[in-house]
């Protein structure tokens, strides 16, 4: 494990008053340091990876020997499931690619029930992850590797270097609920990384005027962010009539499926700027990246295994039918995901083979975390994908929660407390989130014996009765 990954992946992490004080230090390291010997050594495998096919797929079956292996030796969880399914003789120096279809598909309850038996470490070794619990499903805890941090940017900055985008480029990051918790702050420049980072609530029209300013006053000429952000700053931008000086060379989209509107609206403010789409999972599983105009998608074999299957876990063979997206990771070692269920689905366009190098190709890939929005009091669109925060514990007390709303700069809280929960639990997150929106939404809270559903069952994060088509 190099200390320079596990350092880098401690600072992007780290609480603002740590980044602050040693930003002027982290921006004096040469950029070749800063991402080190590992980062280098996978941006190699993945152009040889993509330049020839055949290393490609002898790469991915012993990515999967290996991390199949490991989790056999190391996890008591996944010893007990492997040897179930494949024998108490489980050798994996013979394992193959079909051999991964007679385990069992994973889902989240599942992992969440093994807990710490699903780890290959000593859970102190590795980094806790939270997904925030959208569409009123529970957190689920996961575990990272330390020092993960240089191969997940080796996979991300080869998918951005197609556009011209380099470590050494700055961008504006539009990401993340607010940089203040008190709304002092809607902008913040870090050297270190050189991101010039805008609060995504609020985003009024005054709001973008001054973020155009930065823009130009750093002169910036990548977009990182949430389409639904990116989306929302273009529409204040066609209504002040204001854009960056510098023409912009390249939208960088994260966490959301990209629309066709949106792009609309991205070409209609900024111009034909190429776009760097890719898919990702914060649990690390699988990586994917957009290969054209029409939403094709085709996943990385030296990040994953990536399988399509029905509804009751049968493969998809047939181009043109849709299917859950499946993916084994072999990136993380920490706690290994064997065909876990993503809950994203999506469509077959090509299998993977040995001619493409292992590399599944998909289109209408839809993932389980939609955008979604609420209505502030000024009839402002908050983007809601980052509202909540990751940590579990924030929700102590409540099973499952909905927002609805139907009237601007208000919003109830439906929830299904836990067994040891009630009302006092809901009121401090209603609290909480009306502090976070700075008063300009307010909650209150509703106890309800089940949420809203919507078709095959599936509940929305927010239940949003608005015509958000006019905010």
């Amino acid at each position: 494990m190099s200390l320079m990954d596990v350092a880098r992946g401690a600072y992007v992490r780290s609480p603002e008053v740590v980044r602050r004080s040693l930003a002027p230090l982290v921006s004096l390291v040469p950029t070749g340091l800063k991402f080190g010997g590992n980062y280098r050594r996978w941006r190699e495998r993945i152009a040889r990876a993509a330049a020839d096919p055949a290393y490609a797929a002898t790469e991915h079956l012993a990515a999967l020997r290996a991390i199949v292996g490991r989790a056999h030796a190391l996890s008591p969880f996944y010893r007990e499931l492997i040897e179930r399914a494949l024998g108490s003789g489980f050798d994996a120096t013979t394992f193959e690619l079909a051999d991964l279809q007679r385990l069992p598909i994973l889902r989240k309850e599942e992992l969440r029930q093994a807990g710490e038996a699903a780890l290959t470490v000593p859970r102190a070794e590795a980094d806790r992850g939270d997904t925030s619990g959208s569409n009123g499903e529970r957190p689920f805890t996961f575990y990272l590797d330390k020092d993960r941090s240089a191969r997940e940017m080796a996979f991300v900055y080869d998918n951005w270097s197609r556009i011209g985008f380099t470590e050494k480029t700055g961008k504006v990051v539009l990401r993340g609920f607010g940089l203040h918790p008190k709304g002092t702050s809607i902008s913040q420049w870090e050297p270190a990384l050189r991101e010039l980072r805008l609060s995504v609530f609020p985003m009024t029209h005054d709001d973008v005027r001054t973020y155009v300013e930065l823009i130009d006053r750093y002169e910036l000429e990548y977009l990182y962010g949430y389409p639904s952000a990116i989306e929302l700053m273009c529409r204040h931008m066609c209504r002040i009539g204001r854009v960056p000086r510098r023409p912009l060379k390249g939208i960088l989209p994260i966490s959301e499926p990209l629309y066709a509107h949106q792009r609309r609206i991205i070409a209609a403010v900024f111009g034909d700027v190429p776009i760097a789409n890719f898919y990702g999972l914060s649990e690390k599983v699988l990586f994917a990246r957009e290969i054209n105009s029409d939403g094709f998608y085709q996943f990385d074999p030296l990040y994953g295994r990536a399988e399509l299957v029905d509804d009751d876990g049968r493969p998809i063979t047939e181009t043109g039918r849709e299917g859950r997206l499946v993916g084994t990771g072999f990136t993380g070692r920490s706690m290994p995901f064997l065909r876990y269920d993503t809950e994203d689905r999506a469509t077959l366009v090509e299998l993977p083979n040995a001619v493409n190098g292992q590399r599944l190709t998909v289109e209408r890939l839809t993932p389980r975390r939609k955008p979604d929005f609420l209505v502030s009091a000024d009839g402002n669109r908050v983007v809601t994908i980052d509202f909540t925060p990751e940590n579990p514990r924030y929700f102590e007390g409540i099973e499952e929660y909905q927002f609805y709303q139907d009237r601007p700069g208000y919003s109830t809280i439906r929830y299904i407390p836990t067994a040891d929960g009630g009302e006092a639990d809901a009121l401090r997150v209603a609290s909480g989130l009306t502090q976070r929106t700075h008063g300009k939404i307010v909650f209150a809270i509703e106890q309800v014996d089940r949420l809203a559903g919507g078709r095959a069952g599936k509940r929305a994060f927010i239940d949003q009765r608005l015509d958000i088509s006019k905010y």
